[in-house]
């Protein structure tokens, strides 16, 4: 600082200050679109990171999206917040984190002292079968077909088998294709 002085006093200036600035301290939080959620359907998690008081403004850079140790993207920061989507989680529990890797006036971060708990549920299905000929006649060759859909909002390949039953008798289990049929 310099005082130019008046008529009264003389010009003087003080010694050097050097302030340092450090990093401002973050916390990231986890959200998700909806859990629990169902098997192939679309889940949107949202990253938020903030600075700790007494830091302020909005940090900037890049998170990454975890399942467990396993890295699922990274995404960079939009006014604090990055958003990920997601459909291919299995059924089960996913502990979902997200670290913040900071930037030139934040530190990093996460969420693994509580971790986000994405529960995903088997997918809801139907079944139909159809006759290739209705009616028949005896000896007539007939061909069932079943058809396993998935209700929405679950999505994907249904996989295993459809047991047929004719007259209450089951008979040899079919293997489904990537279609359901």
């Amino acid at each position: 600082v310099v005082y130019d002085g008046d008529n009264n006093f003389n010009p003087n200036t003080s010694l050097v200050l050097t302030q340092t600035v450090d990093k401002a301290e973050t916390t990231a939080t986890l959200t998700s679109s909806t859990n629990p959620s169902v098997f192939g359907q679309s889940v949107i998690f949202t990253a938020a990171v903030s600075a700790v008081s007494p830091g302020s403004g909005t940090p900037t850079g890049t998170v990454v999206f975890s399942d467990g140790a396993t890295a699922l993207a990274t995404n960079s920061l939009s006014a604090g917040q990055a958003k990920y989507t997601n459909s291919v989680l299995t059924a089960g529990v996913h502990t979902i984190t997200v670290a913040y890797t900071g930037s030139g006036n934040f530190n990093g971060s996460d969420n693994t002292a509580s971790p986000f708990a994405q529960t995903v549920n088997p997918a809801n299905t139907t079944t139909t079968v159809t006759s290739s000929t209705n009616p028949s006649v005896f000896g007539q060759s007939v061909t069932f077909t079943g058809v396993v859909s998935v209700v929405s909002p679950g999505a994907g390949t249904r996989t295993g088998t459809l047991t047929f039953n004719v007259d209450g008798v089951a008979q040899t289990p079919v293997s489904i294709n990537a279609f359901g049929v």
